[in-house]
């Protein structure tokens, strides 16, 4: 498997992990903010672990690769964070997803910027990065949410998310053409196309 595919194949997953992430959040909004941990700290670790897998297959470019790791071991610290204290209040809760939001959106933003030249539709990547700050951001602006708001934010935010990583792996799988990206059919040869 190529490099490009192995990256493709790792931001589908990524996709596929904060859909899911954001159908439980939004399909049971009356978590407990202790069930809403624990979720949350499964989909950031998934997250970082696989954050870190694209950092150690990209260890040759410096910059993007320290970058990755950082965002993916933040992930990993958010997730051992939530799944280590059981007493987890909803401020604090909200202040752990919120510091991940924000700081995986910054790394992840500057390193789809430096892969722009790698993933031919980074902007994805990037767009998915900005989605990150933001949610982090409404988390923060509101430290008095429940645990249902937080649900509804941190829900609302992986399916946007996981949609922008599914549409960018989408885009960047080859295809037989040999183009190197997905394109929409044109119409069958001899085929008339209306004006």
């Amino acid at each position: 498997m190529t490099e490009r595919m192995k990256t493709v194949w790792l931001l589908a997953a990524r996709g596929v992990a904060a859909v899911v992430f954001g159908v439980l959040t939004l399909l049971w909004p009356q978590l407990t903010v202790l069930a809403l941990a624990w979720v949350f700290g499964s989909y950031a670790l998934v997250d970082g672990v696989m954050l870190l897998g694209t950092a150690w297959r990209h260890r040759h470019e410096c910059r993007p690769a320290a970058t990755c790791a950082a965002a993916g071991a933040l992930g990993v610290a958010a997730g051992l964070v939530t799944a280590l204290w059981p007493g987890l209040t909803a401020l604090a809760l909200l202040v752990v997803a919120g510091a991940w939001a924000i700081g995986t959106g910054c790394l992840e933003l500057w390193v789809a910027t430096r892969m722009r030249h790698e993933l031919r539709h980074a902007w994805w990547w990037r767009a998915s990065a900005v989605v990150s700050v933001a949610a982090g951001a409404l988390l923060w602006l509101r430290p008095e949410a429940g645990a249902a708001a937080i649900a509804l934010v941190l829900g609302v935010y992986a399916l946007i998310a996981g949609g922008l990583c599914l549409a960018a792996a989408w885009r960047a799988y080859p295809t037989r053409t040999g183009r190197g990206e997905r394109s929409w059919p044109g119409p069958a040869s001899g085929a008339r196309v209306a004006h």
